[in-house]
């Protein structure tokens, strides 16, 4: 997606950055907290190494001061490129068996890297973003599937500075988890997978199913994305907010269609402009995240041509 001559104009070398930690960049606008999802800098050609000088240097020139810092991004990229589905299958379909088994794997040597990596490497991650104003507010990516490694996953979250580990699991991970997040007394986002027409009764998907996840725990929050909401046939975002906004952390503001194809901010069916006007009106404690995750040959220009859609949108 990127050229040679782009990855070189996206380089940080473009941008020097400071040495040191700089004062915080504000991204509070009329009350609303904005934000970036990097994970929007995952999947559309550039190579992991340097990528967070990438994200960073986005966020700088776009004025974003705060972030939810995708995992995958900062883990063996190997690993991740054996976990995810190969072809177009969706979500739900078959996996052959032999594909299955070589997912396990990567799983499995995911979960050792994690547990024995030292902390430090995610400390000096996080002050690759502080020493550019940047505050990590948010970790979110794959949970784990073993109580050590999802205790890590909190070790991880806070060795970053993060106050919020956002996981797109089932009812019944939600269930699992529920314990040690109230042990670990952190808070947790719940996504799921929203979508009105999930025919796995295991799945977050419809508002109900989020009303019974976050009921599961006092540490448990709403981490939704308006535009997967929007494709999966959700009616009314905004209602929703304005109906569990004490439950609300974090939305993910993306664009998408009805038939769940993400566009540029307006070309789409999301109310993202309303919904970020009823946060600012009615001064909802609720952070809004930058997602724009269509196909694209300018990542850090659809960052910043997203959030100033967003201003405006406010006044």
């Amino acid at each position: 997606m990127f050229s040679r001559r782009d990855l070189g104009k996206l380089a940080l070398g473009a941008l020097p950055l400071p040495a040191t930690a700089a004062k915080r960049i504000n991204s509070d606008v009329h009350g609303v907290q904005f934000g970036l999802q990097s994970y929007v800098f995952s999947g559309i050609g550039l190579p992991q190494a340097g990528i967070l000088d990438v994200v960073v240097k986005s966020m700088v020139e776009s004025g974003l001061g705060e972030c939810d810092l995708y995992a995958p991004l900062v883990e063996p990229a190997e690993l991740w490129d054996r976990i995810r589905p190969a072809g177009a299958a969706g979500p739900g379909a078959a996996v052959p068996a032999e594909a299955a088994a070589a997912r396990a794997q990567a799983r499995a040597e995911l979960a050792k890297w994690r547990t024995s990596i030292s902390l430090d490497y995610f400390r000096a991650i996080r002050k690759k973003f502080e020493d550019a104003g940047i505050a990590i507010y948010g970790l979110s990516g794959f949970p784990g599937s073993t109580e050590e490694e999802l205790s890590r996953t909190f070790d991880i979250a806070e060795a970053l500075g993060a106050r919020l580990v956002t996981l797109g699991i089932t009812l019944s991970a939600a269930r699992r988890i529920a314990p040690l997040a109230d042990k670990r007394k952190f808070r947790v986002g719940i996504q799921g997978n929203p979508n009105m027409s999930a025919a796995n009764p295991d799945a977050i998907a419809r508002p109900e199913n989020f009303e019974e996840a976050v009921s599961l725990s006092r540490n448990y929050w709403i981490s939704l994305d308006i535009g997967d909401a929007t494709g999966g046939g959700w009616v009314d975002c905004p209602e929703f907010v304005e109906a569990h906004h004490g439950r609300i952390a974090l939305l993910y503001l993306k664009d998408r269609r009805k038939d769940r194809l993400s566009v540029p901010w307006g070309e789409g069916d999301t109310p993202v402009k309303e919904v970020v006007r009823l946060i600012g009106q009615r001064k909802y404690p609720i952070r809004c995240y930058i997602d724009c995750d269509y196909k694209t040959a300018n990542r850090p220009a659809d960052v910043k041509r997203s959030f100033d859609y967003a201003k405006a949108a406010l006044g």
